[in-house]
């Protein structure tokens, strides 16, 4: 029994950890970062109609030829997360919520969404993969945060339904990176990008077209 105690334990030291993840960038603050010569910076929007808790979405490392996250030498994924909130203590209902993030040049996967930064999602079966080059500026899309909500087969489920508006988030990132913002473009998505499935629950995600090739 304290053998199985053990073992169960080191599984939980095994899983996920988000502080493992490169944060966003504050766009509260007036020293904002650029990407470097080998880095490339993603942009998105999270939103939600209703509160939804401390949500992160996670962006993770992926290796096409091995369908591999990355991992750190603590058998962490390595990449970004981009956090947004909506609870009784903070965020807007329906506003779009800028979010920057800059990253080593690459190939990425979106890989999961955290729930109220407890409960983890993981699209191991099947996830958009996009890559990221060098001095890129690169708009994802925008996430509708559902928590929750009810689905086709009568169960409630979170979910985040996604949708692109680039020009305005062309406006919107204007105002951040003025100089940045003619260098934006729209991703090129793959779907059905799998991976360790490393999380609590394992689904797949898909983005619809014309996002996706």
């Amino acid at each position: 029994m304290a053998k199985e105690l053990i073992a169960l334990f080191g599984l939980v030291l095994a899983g996920p950890a988000m502080a493992q993840l490169t944060e966003q960038v504050d766009l509260k603050k007036p020293e904002r970062p650029v990407p470097a010569a080998n880095e490339a910076m993603i942009v998105l929007r999270p939103h939600a109609p209703g509160m939804v808790g401390d949500n992160r979405i996670l962006f993770y490392r992926y290796d096409p030829a091995t369908r591999n996250v990355a991992l750190d030498a603590l058998g962490q994924p390595v990449g970004t997360k981009i956090t947004y909130s909506y609870t009784v203590f903070g965020g807007k209902k329906g506003e779009k919520a800028l979010r920057v993030a800059i990253v080593p040049a690459g190939d990425y996967v979106l890989a999961g969404r955290t729930f109220n930064m407890t409960y983890t999602d993981v699209f191991c079966l099947g996830a958009p993969h996009f890559r990221v080059d060098p001095g890129s500026v690169t708009y994802i899309g925008d996430f509708e945060m559902l928590a929750l909500e009810k689905m086709a087969d009568g169960e409630r489920r979170n979910a985040m339904r996604y949708s692109a508006d680039i020009a305005d988030a062309k406006a919107q990132l204007a105002a951040a990176y003025p100089d940045m913002v003619d260098r934006l473009q729209t991703w090129s998505p793959t779907n059905g990008a799998t991976f360790q499935c490393l999380g609590d629950e394992f689904v797949a995600y898909a983005v619809p077209d014309p996002a996706r090739r």
